[in-house]
């Protein structure tokens, strides 16, 4: 494993990657010294990445995974995502609020721009050279990659109602991200073991779909939120070490997708010598080779 300075990347040679946008806890050392942010250090955002990124290096499966919690920097979240407002932002790159809604900073005080470009530069950028850098090294290996993204970006919100909400949210760019046969892996696996779910809900437009999912060229990207009760599970196994069946179920996701992934059409064969240099803030272009932000 790789340690990097958004975080890690663990590199296999199954065609299906997993990113985890929203498993970091940590807090940068310079914002330790304002009490609000040192009391969300070491807080879990997305308990289901994490059991994700275990499950996965186990079957040889590649992750890429944070390192700080995502009020820090979302690498879910598109770069020109800025606030309405300098002094609010609740569901943009830096957010100045967490999920329960306590103030990250001064109202006097907010995150300049500066700062917000400097975390991009920092931390945003290189995360996405990784995902883009094994996307390619693993289209090269196989006829079709899946880019399965797991993250709490309904969770990370102060609006979020929580009653009856599902327990599997999953999108894919409104059905333009991914083969459709890869989500029918997902619900499938989701019903049979007793979970509710949705296709393309709350989490339908989510940047990591919207920007690598190029199903005509074998890189297909599903987003998955776990939520309701699930999430409920996962968090109760993970603090008491007890019970095994939420984290399993994630298993059979994974082990269920692999499956639909090496039964798909072959698509064409990738362009190795296509350069990487789509910048995000522009529409995505039909060549998977150009994911990398710049």
């Amino acid at each position: 494993m790789q340690s990097l300075a958004f975080g890690h990347v663990f590199r296999a040679d199954s065609p299906l990657v997993l990113v985890t946008p929203h498993s970091g806890s940590r807090i940068p050392g310079e914002l330790l010294d304002n009490a609000s942010w040192a009391a969300i250090e070491g807080r879990m955002a997305d308990p289901a990445g994490l059991a994700l990124e275990a499950l996965a290096e186990k079957r040889g499966i590649t992750t890429i995974g944070a390192r700080y919690h995502p009020c820090v920097i979302d690498f879910n979240v598109a770069t020109e995502s800025r606030p309405l407002s300098l002094r609010l932002s609740r569901s943009g790159l830096c957010r100045t609020h967490t999920s329960r809604g306590e103030p990250l900073y001064d109202d006097s005080h907010p995150p300049s721009e500066r700062e917000v470009e400097a975390r991009v530069d920092h931390y945003w950028r290189p995360f996405h050279a990784a995902v883009a850098a094994e996307i390619a090294r693993l289209r090269g290996l196989h006829a079709n990659v899946l880019l399965l993204v797991s993250h709490a970006s309904y969770w990370l919100s102060p609006y979020r109602n929580q009653s009856g909400a599902l327990d599997c949210n999953i999108g894919s760019n409104r059905g333009r991200s991914c083969d459709r046969r890869l989500v029918s892996a997902l619900t499938d696996t989701v019903g049979e073991h007793g979970r509710s779910w949705v296709v393309n809900g709350k989490v339908a437009d989510v940047f990591a779909a919207q920007h690598y999912g190029v199903p005509g060229e074998g890189v297909h990207a599903v987003e998955m939120e776990i939520a309701g009760r699930w999430r409920s599970a996962l968090e109760y196994e993970r603090e008491q070490q007890e019970g095994a069946e939420a984290t399993a179920t994630l298993g059979a996701l994974l082990d269920a997708l692999e499956n639909a992934l090496v039964r798909l059409p072959t698509a064409p064969a990738a362009d190795a010598t296509t350069s990487a240099s789509t910048s995000p803030r522009a529409p995505a272009t039909p060549a998977h080779a150009d994911r990398l932000p710049k």
